[in-house]
Formats: C-alpha cells, sequence, structure tokens
C-alpha cells in the first residue's frame, strides 16, 4: 500500500478510544418511532413472518423503519438507510449499493446474491449474478413507501434462495377507502463542494371511489447534486443524478372477507458521472474517469396483483408480480489487468498514447413469480402456513469494449490484451441470455405448549433449472484481423431444503426469549467461459450452490409500558461451499471455496426518560472469516482472513425530542452519531497481491434534522454528516469497478438542507 493511500486514508481513521465511546450506540430512533404503529404509541407491528405481528413478539432480528423518517433525515438512497441498520455494511460499486448483513459477501459479484429484496412480498431482482443487479438494493423513493423491515440471518424457509444473508422488504402504502387525502412535498440541499443545489418535488392522492374501492397515486422527482469534478473532462460536479418516477395502486374491498389489490411501479435513475475520487489528485473531490465513462441508468417497473381471502377457518393470499429491471454502465477499465494494452496501438494510432479502455454493461431482468399460501390453526394451540412459490426469469448481459482517445473520448478501435498466451486478445463483444426457473413449496407450524412457551419449524424445498447462451466475439492480436465468433451452452440445476426452529419463551406479555436455529441457501449457476471454449484452462461450466446455517439466542421486551425496550441476539452463523469469483487470464468466472463463519451479538436500546424524549442506541460485533484457506493460481484468501466489507465494531445512538410549541403546533428534533469500523476490500486473485488487499478505516458520522408541524404544514431542515467526515465505502485494489488501485467511493460530503409539506 502506497504512502500517499495511507496518508488520504488517515483522514478518515477513528480511534480506538472512539470506538469504545460509542459501545452503547443504537437503533435509530426512527426504526421504532414510525414503522408502522398500531394500538398503543409503541406497538411496531410488521410482517418479516408473512403475518402481522408485534416487532417485540417476532422471533427473527428485524429492523423497521417508516418512510417519514427516511425523508426526514434525507435517507433517499440505499448507501444512506442501510448503512444505519445494525450488521449491515454496504460496498458501493457502479452507483449501487451492495449489501452485506453479519459479513455473508465474499464480493459484490462473487456469484449469485446473497441478500433477497422484496416489494409487498414479491421478489424483485434476478437471482443469477449474470443478470439482474448482481444483488444491488433497488432504490425506491421513501414517499412510495410505508416502511423498509430488514431481516438479519438467514430467511431461507419462508423467503428462499438468495436470502441467505437475510432480506428487504419494501412495503408500500396501500389506498385508503374511508376518505380523501393527499400531499404535497417540495424541498432543497446544498452539498458541500457541491455546486448546484439538489431538489426534489413529491405528492400523493388517495381517491375513495365508493365504500369498497379505492386508488391512490404518487409522484416524485428528485435532483441529487454532484460535487465531484472529472480533472479529464474539465466537468464539475460530474457525479449528479436525477431520479424520478411514481406508482398506482387500487384496492377493492367488498367485505372484510376478500380484498383485491393491484399495483404498479415506475421509477428511473440517471447518473451522469460515476463517484470515484482518484487519491493521486490530491483531492477528494477529484476524479479522472475516461470521458464517456461513468454515465448509468436503471429503470425498474413492477406490476402486482394480490388477492386475500377467508375461506371459513383457513386465510388465502395470492400474490402475482411482474417486474423488469433495465440498467446499463459505461466504465472505466482502462487500468484493468484484464484489458493491457499491446505495443501495436501506437502503430494503430500514432500520436495517441496512452490509450483508454471504456466498456458499456447492460443488465436486464424479466422476472414472473407467483405464491399462493394458506394459513389457519388446528384448535387454540396450532397455527400453520403452507404455500407454493414459482419463479420464471429471463435475464441478459451484455458487454460492448472500446478503446478510446483519453483527450477526447473518441472511440478508436478494439483494445487487445497483453494475456498469457500466444495468441493474444481481449473479448469485444459479450451477449448472455440466462433463463431461470424456480419451484418452490414450504410450510410453517407454531405450536403453543403453554401460554408461555411455544416453536415454530419452518420447511422449504425448491428446485431450479438454469440454461445459458454465451455468445462472444474475441479479437486477436494482430489488429485488424477479423474477430472470432464463439457461442456456449452451459446449464446448471439444483435443488435444496431449507429449515428452522424457533422455540420462544415469553414470561411475560413485555417479554420474551427465543432460540432460533435457520438455514438459508442461494442456487448454483452457469460459467459463460467454460469446457472447450476455455482450453486449456479446466473451468467447470457449472458452479455450486452455497448454503449458510444460523444458531442464534435473542431476547426482546420492554419495560414500564415502553419507557425501556431492549433488543439482544447472539448469533453463530456457519457457511459451507462460499461461491467466489476467480480470474483466467482474459476473463473471470464463478467457483466455489471451502468454508466460512460468522458470529456476534447486537444489542439495541431505547429510553424515554421523559415526555417526547426518546434516547436510542444500538452496537453489533461481528466477526466474520474464513475457516478455511482457498489458494490456487487465480485466487489467493487464507483461513481467518476476514470476509469483505463487514466491519467488526459498528454503532449508532440517537436522540428524538417533540414538544408542543402550542394547541396546533409540534416541534420536534434530533441527532445521530453512527460509527463504521473498519472493513476489508475484496479478496484478491494472487499471493503476491495479498499485501495490497484494501482496507476502509472506521468513521462517525453525525447527523441532525428539526421539524415544526403547524395543523397540516410540516417545515423540516437537516444536516448530514454534520462534521463533514469521509468515510470510505468502496474501491481500493482489485476493486472490481475498475480495477484502479487509486480509485475509491467515500461518503457523501456534509448536506444541509429543507422540505415543506402540506398534507390534506
Amino acid at each position: 500500500m502506497s504512502g500517499k493511500f495511507k496518508q488520504v486514508l488517515k483522514c478518515t481513521a477513528v480511534p480506538l478510544s472512539g470506538m469504545v465511546a460509542l459501545a452503547l450506540l443504537a437503533s435509530p430512533a426512527a426504526a421504532q418511532s414510525a414503522a408502522e404503529d398500531t394500538g398503543s404509541a409503541n406497538e411496531i407491528i410488521v410482517t418479516a413472518q408473512k403475518r402481522e405481528e408485534r416487532l417485540r413478539d417476532v422471533p427473527v432480528p428485524v429492523t423497521a423503519v417508516g418512510s417519514g423518517d427516511l425523508i426526514a433525515q434525507n435517507q433517499t438512497k440505499a448507501q444512506d438507510f442501510f448503512a444505519s441498520v445494525p450488521g449491515v455494511n454496504l460496498q458501493f460499486q457502479n452507483n449501487r449499493a451492495q449489501l452485506s448483513i453479519r459479513g455473508i459477501s465474499t464480493g459484490p459479484v462473487s456469484g449469485n446474491p446473497v441478500v433477497g429484496y422484496t416489494i409487498d412480498d414479491a421478489p424483485f431482482g434476478a437471482s443469477t449474478g449474470q443478470g439482474g443487479l448482481f444483488g444491488s438494493a433497488p432504490d425506491l423513493d421513501p414517499s412510495d413507501l410505508q416502511r423498509v423491515e430488514v431481516l438479519r440471518g438467514p430467511q431461507g424457509t419462508l423467503y428462499g434462495a438468495s436470502s441467505m444473508g437475510g432480506l428487504v422488504k419494501y412495503v408500500t402504502v396501500d389506498p385508503d377507502t374511508k376518505a380523501l387525502s393527499g400531499s404535497v412535498a417540495a424541498g432543497a440541499n446544498l452539498i458541500k463542494e457541491g455546486g448546484e443545489a439538489g431538489y426534489n418535488l413529491r405528492g400523493a392522492l388517495n381517491v375513495p371511489v365508493g365504500e369498497t374501492l379505492a386508488v391512490r397515486g404518487s409522484a416524485f422527482v428528485r435532483k441529487e447534486a454532484g460535487y465531484i469534478d472529472n480533472v479529464r473532462s474539465g466537468v464539475k460536479d460530474a457525479n449528479n443524478s436525477k431520479v424520478w418516477g411514481g406508482r398506482v395502486s387500487a384496492l377493492w374491498k367488498p367485505s372484510d372477507a376478500f380484498s383485491l389489490k393491484l399495483s404498479g411501479l415506475y421509477q428511473i435513475r440517471d447518473i451522469y458521472g460515476s463517484s470515484n475520487v482518484d487519491i493521486t489528485t490530491g483531492s477528494l473531490y477529484k476524479q479522472t474517469d475516461q470521458i464517456g465513462s461513468g454515465r448509468s441508468r436503471s429503470e425498474t417497473q413492477m406490476y402486482t396483483a394480490e388477492l386475500k381471502a377467508e375461506l371459513g377457518a383457513i386465510d388465502v393470499t395470492s400474490i402475482t408480480a411482474y417486474s423488469r429491471a433495465q440498467n446499463y454502465d459505461f466504465l472505466d477499465f482502462t487500468a484493468s489487468p484484464l484489458v493491457e494494452f499491446a505495443p501495436i496501438f501506437p502503430i494503430l494510432f500514432p500520436g495517441i498514447s496512452p490509450i483508454g479502455d471504456v466498456f458499456r454493461q447492460g443488465y436486464n431482468v424479466d422476472k414472473v413469480s407467483h405464491e399462493t399460501r394458506f394459513s389457519g390453526s388446528f384448535g387454540d394451540n396450532v397455527d400453520w402456513i403452507v404455500g407454493g412459490f414459482y419463479t420464471n426469469e429471463d435475464a441478459n448481459y451484455d458487454l460492448d469494449n472500446y478503446a478510446v482517445d483519453p483527450a477526447t473520448g473518441a472511440t478508436l478501435g478494439v483494445p487487445i490484451n497483453d494475456g498469457t498466451g500466444p495468441q493474444r486478445g481481449t473479448i469485444i463483444v459479450w451477449r448472455d441470455t440466462i433463463k431461470f426457473k424456480e419451484y418452490a413449496g414450504f410450510g410453517n407450524l407454531t405450536v403453543r405448549l403453554s401460554d408461555q412457551f411455544d416453536v415454530q419449524f419452518g420447511g422449504r424445498y425448491s428446485h431450479n433449472d438454469q440454461d445459458m447462451f454465451h455468445h462472444e466475439w474475441f479479437q486477436f492480436d494482430p489488429y485488424p484481423n477479423p474477430p472470432v465468433e464463439a457461442t456456449n451452452r452451459p446449464q446448471a440445476s439444483g435443488s435444496a431444503f431449507t429449515y428452522q426452529i424457533s422455540p420462544r419463551f415469553k414470561p411475560s406479555p413485555d417479554h420474551m426469549i427465543y432460540g432460533r436455529l435457520a438455514s438459508g441457501y442461494r442456487p448454483g449457476g452457469t460459467n459463460a467461459v467454460c469446457g472447450p471454449l476455455a482450453l486449456p484452462a479446466n473451468v467447470p461450466c457449472q458452479f455450486k450452490p452455497d448454503k449458510t446455517v444460523n444458531y442464534e439466542v435473542g431476547a426482546k421486551g420492554q419495560f414500564a409500558n415502553g419507557l425501556f425496550s431492549y433488543d439482544l441476539s447472539v448469533f453463530n452463523i456457519t457457511w459451507k461451499d462460499i461461491q467466489i469469483v476467480q480470474v483466467l487470464d482474459v476473463f473471470t468466472y464463478n467457483g466455489n471455496a471451502g468454508r466460512a463463519r460468522s458470529r456476534g451479538f447486537e444489542a439495541s436500546f431505547s429510553l424515554r426518560p421523559a415526555d417526547g424524549l426518546t434516547l436510542s442506541a444500538w452496537y453489533s460485533y461481528v466477526d466474520a472469516k474464513l475457516r478455511e484457506e482457498f489458494v490456487d493460481a487465480n485466487f489467493f484468501a487464507q483461513a481467518g482472513d476476514r470476509l469483505p466489507f463487514s466491519s467488526q465494531h459498528s454503532g449508532r445512538f440517537s436522540f428524538d425530542y417533540k414538544t408542543m410549541v402550542d394547541e396546533e403546533a409540534e416541534l420536534s428534533f434530533g441527532g445521530a452519531a453512527t460509527y463504521v469500523g473498519e472493513r476489508k476490500g475484496e479478496f484478491v486473485p494472487f499471493e503476491a497481491a495479498a499485501p495490497l488487499r484494501a482496507t476502509y478505516p472506521g468513521y462517525v458520522q453525525f447527523d441532525l434534522n428539526a421539524s415544526l408541524e403547524i395543523r397540516n404544514l410540516t417545515l423540516s431542515a437537516y444536516v448530514q454528516n454534520l462534521t463533514n467526515k469521509r468515510g470510505v465505502i468502496g474501491g481500493g485494489f482489485w476493486n472490481q469497478t475498475s480495477y484502479n488501485t487509486n480509485w475509491f467511493n467515500y461518503s457523501q460530503p456534509r448536506t444541509v438542507g429543507i422540505n415543506a409539506e402540506v398534507k390534506f
């Protein structure tokens, strides 16, 4: 690691004393205040187990945050919100947030997704890494949401594949048949080092149509200001973006025993430049990305039909969904070891040196899913849920590679790789089509052995089939020889059984102690360049599924009607047949390593010492390491190495105070200090590179917010990152966004903003 690199990162380091001072930090006040209140002011209702339950009764570690708190704190992007959830870390890649829950990750493009996402209980995103979003968190605007629930640990029984690390549930706002209502909101913000201001506009309208039907619509537009200048292109505030979209839903409820909800969601996010920072510039606000790179776009559509019916003593829920995610990125791969330009370029393009490399990658997925489940009871002591699930996905991954003039961004020709074989060259065009089908059946049984003790049993069997058609054009040296066309049709299939056992003891209605034995898995998959196409290397056409098993003990409860509440858990997760990415000459492929484990504990507390005042804190300790080394010609990792992007220590302290100014006005203000501990970057491909594996220092971020509510008008203000701490959230050696060892992503600089909202 270079001295300059150490010097630049030193500014984000947190001394040990700072970590100790934050050892009792905790769950955002938001997490406990605005999820969804039912009954008393302290009752938070969630649907983590596919039925409505009080948060403190769920034998699963869950964080629930309401949309109002996300907007009040300007946590409008995935990387803003998830950085403040216990046990969750993120790595920023291609302008998207990749999550690691309790350390279960080996990198953003290693195998298939490890965290599952649902929108109104319908799965979102591809089940495979080659198609879709590589497991990135969808960036849904909070105005469309009622709350977000984050379930930590494997959730394979109720939610199936790709939830082996955890699950994120987005719960949208339902139409209301009781009254006409709506809201209009606007806001603006300024970012330190930025030029133009950012802004947001939001609106929603709920219209009852008779006594049994209601329609709700919402729309928003959000401009996110940039603050990083591109010194190569001369563009100021290059990393600005714009997000817009909306949602329409209709609820028909002719009786208490039947309802049908139809909804459609559409959102576009345009990012006009990357958030890469080149530390060789001597600034944390400058980049050197090639002209024409950094641009990305994501288009999200989702259409859902949810039917609920009571058939005597049996409740039926049927959810059918169709989603489409279309995405592309333009990436600067000039520094990649996979694209080293041969000496032929100065001959082909005299006077241009060095040559840049930009490639466009597109990853899209069309997904149809259906789930029907039945629930009921046998007498007073047995509750049950059984159901079936099906998904059919068509995903595409495209790559186009260009040699460019660094001075103008003009396309020059084809980049040639130095390679290792007698015929040097590179893949200039890559096309993958992946078809994924999965069938599953699941069941959950709760047996009450007494008024205070029950046991939950769950199981799920699933089977998947995958077919890939790979098409590539390979350009050999010397250029301009005609490119060679090649195709491949690898296949994969697999089955899995996941399970969970959760004994739960309630010494009183306000306290609960639980145990949890639960497993999760993600399917294996196909390698595009394999078999004869990869000769002389022995690359398998199929990589195996991997599996996690979680052993956990926890307790939740409250004293004095919510004066003090707590949520504690101790866990040990074992992980075997880990999916990893490996490198072979000019391409990467997926394989399987041995074992890893993640163990730790999480503690959350909330105290209400006075009327209107809430103090909250959480602390998370996660020790996620490899149990077995994996060393070959294309990958290097030793037993005891920490898994990527997981911080051993993290925590948060927050306060929230509300008081009535007069009979019609309420003033509130709050603040939070969030500590993100030291993390490691991706594993390295070769033993010689092991000392260069990136280390991301820990940091503390302070946030403030305040609001004044006068009748139906709310005025609010916020400051994010008060001390302008620049925490590292991605980049460094073997950063597969760019492979540039000097490029990093940092947390957003200090941001000051105001919002105004009128409700009717």
